[in-house]
């Protein structure tokens, strides 16, 4: 039989149809944009370890005051003197926030006694009895020697200088005696009576050096470099906001001193650069040891490799349903507001795109992103009901949504390491500040049309160690 020209046209009208119900082409799902909770900072704490060298200003003090002292006094009657008394450097230690200051001193005396004197015609007074005279540590005596000890406490005043209150402590200890008594005067300590003045000044001197020391330009620099804005690669621009400073109670370690600054801050997370204004160092609040920060950072995640990690576990998956064949070609993974689209290109009985959406669910122990409501689109099913019912089987979702998953272990470890490494830097002027995270826990999942932001909970450690 001969077909005409209608015929020809229905046959290929038969043709296509059979064509297109074999090939599924459903619309892929639309996005929507979903409201992202604003990024709302716990107030964390930064601590500052700072280490000062004392020992110049102790040397400084020093100086300042004779190494040699001499003195003496000739009456007629009763004891006439004369010393010399030399010490050593300062010896310092330390603990909490006393320093104890010690040196050795090296005395002679010489001494004369005379009972009674009296004025002759004529003449000046005269002793009219036998002097008696004695030396200790002088000629070829070696010198006598002396332990003078000093305690100084050390502060800091509310306008950030260092405040010392130093006082001889305990008392000058004779290691060598003189042993010569003179009318029942012990030449010995009647020689530390005398050099009480000059070693009460040297005390004075020491607490006028530290008293010079102002911490309050080491504290600015500190709080200005803190509440500089630093970039943290995708992350964004972060800025400490210090809030409030303590200082910590001193400790010493010889010459050493050492304190923590503590600063509270309430860290601000920005995707573009707004540097803060400049905020004015406030007054001293009462210290509290720091507990560490905690701050809130959205990572954000490429689609595509969220797609190539997920077609890793999916491609090639083989599926049987009554007979036909579902074989999984690739996937890709994109977001349309509170959930991901899955759109998964097949091959087999059928061919064609279907989609799959769900909302991602990240378990916290095997840092696994899931998806346990994983379904068939609204429009993927039209299409199946209209093409290839055998597809709307719960076998091909159940096989997608057991293997759609993606481990975050890799990315939060190497998430970790980045913000520990462009958040510790050089301050400059001897400041360099120290990061470490101890724990960087997943809080919620946004998949934005674009990213998949990963909202994080970063805990750990600001240390910022200043060295004067």
């Amino acid at each position: 039989m001969k077909l005409n020209p209608k015929h020809y046209f229905a046959a290929f009208i038969l043709l296509c149809s059979f064509y297109s119900c074999s090939t599924l082409k459903p619309l892929a799902p639309v996005a929507t944009e979903a409201d992202i909770p604003a990024l709302v900072q716990p107030v964390s704490n930064v601590e500052v370890p700072v280490t000062v060298d004392l020992k110049t200003y102790f040397v400084q003090a020093e100086n300042s005051v004779p190494n040699k002292f001499s003195g003496s006094q000739q009456p007629c009657e009763g004891l006439s003197y004369a010393y010399t008394f030399t010490r050593t450097p300062f010896a310092i230690t330390g603990n909490n926030n006393v320093v104890n200051l010690k040196f050795t001193g090296s005395y002679g005396f010489s001494a004369s006694y005379c009972a009674k004197c009296t004025t002759l015609l004529g003449s000046g007074p005269q002793c009219i009895v036998p002097t008696v005279s004695a030396q200790c540590g002088v000629g070829d005596e070696p010198p006598r020697r002396m332990e003078i000890s000093y305690q100084s406490t050390i502060n800091v005043t509310p306008d950030f200088h260092l405040q010392s209150k130093t006082i001889l402590f305990p008392a000058p200890k004779p290691i060598d005696r003189c042993n010569i008594f003179m009318g029942n005067i012990d030449v010995t300590d009647r020689l530390i009576k005398y050099i009480s003045g000059p070693l009460n000044d040297l005390g004075k001197q020491v607490d006028a050096k530290i008293a010079a020391y102002n911490i309050k330009p080491m504290i600015d620099q500190i709080w200005n470099n803190i509440a500089t804005e630093t970039k943290v690669g995708d992350v964004g621009y972060v800025s400490v906001n210090p809030l409030s400073v303590r200082l910590s109670s001193f400790s010493l370690n010889g010459s050493l001193l050492t304190f923590s600054v503590g600063l509270s801050a309430k860290p601000v997370v920005t995707t573009v650069s707004s540097p803060p204004p400049p905020k004015q160092v406030p007054n001293l609040t009462t210290y509290v040891p720091a507990k560490g920060f905690n701050v809130y950072l959205d990572l954000l995640e490429n689609y595509d490799h969220l797609s190539k990690m997920i077609n890793q576990q999916i491609d090639g998956m083989n599926a049987e349903v009554a007979g036909n064949q579902f074989i999984v070609d690739d996937t890709k993974v994109c977001g349309i507001g509170k959930q991901i689209a899955m759109q998964v290109n097949f091959k087999g009985t059928n061919t064609g795109t279907i989609y799959l959406v769900g909302t991602p669910v990240y378990n916290q122990v095997t840092h696994e992103i899931s998806f346990p409501d994983l379904s068939f689109d609204l429009q993927t099913k039209a299409w199946m009901l209209k093409v290839a019912k055998w597809m709307f089987n719960g076998k091909i979702a159940d096989m997608l949504r057991q293997r759609a998953t993606y481990n975050l272990g890799k990315f939060i470890g190497d998430s970790k390491t980045r913000i520990q490494s462009e958040l510790s830097r050089d301050l400059g002027n001897g400041i360099r500040s120290e990061v470490t995270i101890h724990d960087l826990d997943i809080q919620a999942i946004y998949p934005t049309s674009e990213k998949l932001i990963i909202r994080t909970l970063s805990n750990g450690q600001l240390k910022v160690k200043v060295v004067m």
